[in-house]
């Protein structure tokens, strides 16, 4: 079991000091060839929450507005690689009297990648960091970045009416080193609390941290394949440690300069530690992941799914999580265009029998239209369903449509 202690905080300072040195490697290796935008904004939405309080027995509906200011940096490297860093705080009043006590404020934070950045001729590094602080559940599961290409599998599960704070944060460094041959190494760390979860709600604190390692060799122009190996830890307050060890065959494949697949395919082992009244066990299944995208000059699409094992169920259990998603977007006109995604998910436990097994659905449609270069009108609808046949988590559903305007315009930093 894991003692309580500030690693969140720790581990924020750490992955900061480390963008700040790959920001700094990045302006000074070829200061004239890397763009810098910086881009504020300011979003105002008013919408129905069928569900505000997210929970299975006091569902109470409500209008409300949404009110998010955010600012981003753009840094865009000469190859039109683009590394993000975004923030934005989200504040939710419900106008309905019996909705008030769900006002909530989310906090949100974000470092991403269009690609790998190129540091040298023969290294190169791809970031992905998320923080976020949210009582809402609807606003927690717009932002948690499932199917990212660095990070583990998220959670998407529902946990309701409470207080979450999530900090995941991966970096994966490729190196060349020779014509056809890429060594690879990535390592990840993420954090999950609850601050003011109900008594007998089972949810509990826990940290993963791991990484893994490969070795690729490019075929052809379009073909790579290679061997990944890859471990992690899972710790929990209250509940007995895990880790897991895993291997696989790693695969890359170019079908044409616009679409392309990667993924991974293998075996995973996992083991629960002993603690007080917990006995050593162990247990191992197939695993892997993949992504497909897709794009164009006005259409792009994505398709991601995992079978993995997981620590962030959020209730002190190592779970089996299976996870499948994906997204759409199109402009259809010069001003106008659409969106579409959705992620499914199942989490069951390990070790402990019934204590974990819930299904989560979750999706979005949207409507945009840009009539000024600087905002734009959108229509927006959200689902969220979940259904639990365990002794934790609760059979859940929300619906929530949205009409919004954002102002933003990016000014050229150098």
């Amino acid at each position: 079991m894991t003692p309580p202690g500030d690693r969140l905080s720790a581990a924020k300072a750490i992955v900061f000091l480390a963008f700040v040195s790959a920001l700094n490697l990045m302006t000074t290796t070829d200061a004239k060839a890397v763009n810098m935008d910086m881009v504020p904004s300011i979003r105002l939405e008013e919408g129905w929450d069928s569900n505000a309080f997210n929970s299975s027995t006091n569902e109470v509906s409500s209008f409300g507005t949404r009110l998010t200011p955010g600012l981003a940096l753009r840094l865009t490297s000469p190859d039109n690689v683009m590394i993000g860093l975004s923030g934005e705080y989200e504040i939710v009043r419900y106008h309905d009297s019996e909705a008030k006590e769900a006002d909530n404020d989310t906090w949100f934070f974000r470092i991403n990648s269009t690609g790998d950045w190129a540091l040298t001729p023969t290294l190169s590094m791809l970031p992905s960091v998320f923080y976020l602080n949210t009582t809402g559940t609807t606003s927690r599961s717009q932002r948690v970045p499932s199917g990212d290409p660095v990070l583990p599998p998220v959670t998407i599960t529902n946990y309701g009416d409470t207080n979450t704070e999530d900090f995941g944060g991966a970096v994966r460094f490729n190196y060349l080193a020779t014509e056809n041959i890429t060594l690879g190494v990535t390592g990840n760390y993420s954090e999950q609390r609850f601050s003011d979860s109900l008594a007998g709600s089972g949810l509990t604190n826990s940290t993963t941290t791991g990484g893994n390692a490969s070795v690729m060799y490019r075929f052809s122009p379009r073909t790579s394949l290679g061997i990944l190996v890859a471990g992690n830890q899972y710790m929990y307050e209250n509940s007995a440690d895990s880790d897991s060890l895993s291997g696989g065959i790693r695969f890359e494949y170019q079908f044409s300069p616009v679409f392309s697949i990667n993924g991974v395919f293998g075996w995973s082992y996992i083991r629960q530690k002993e603690g007080p009244g917990v006995p050593e066990e162990q247990t191992s299944a197939p695993s892997g992941l993949f992504n497909a995208s897709y794009t164009s000059e006005s259409f792009t699409a994505r398709v991601f799914g995992s079978a993995v094992y997981s620590g962030g169920s959020g209730f002190g259990e190592a779970t089996r999580q299976w996870t499948a998603g994906f997204g759409f977007n199109d402009q259809f006109a010069r001003e106008w265009s659409w969106s579409l995604s959705g992620t499914y998910q199942v989490s069951r436990s390990v070790f402990e029998t019934d204590a974990v097994d819930i299904t989560t659905l979750y999706g979005a449609a949207g409507l945009r239209y840009k009539p000024w270069e600087w905002g734009s009108l959108d229509l927006t609808g959200y689902v969220d369903r979940q259904t639990s046949d365990s002794q934790f988590g609760n059979d859940l559903n929300n619906y929530v449509a949205t009409l919004g305007i954002t102002i933003g315009k990016p000014y050229r930093v150098f």
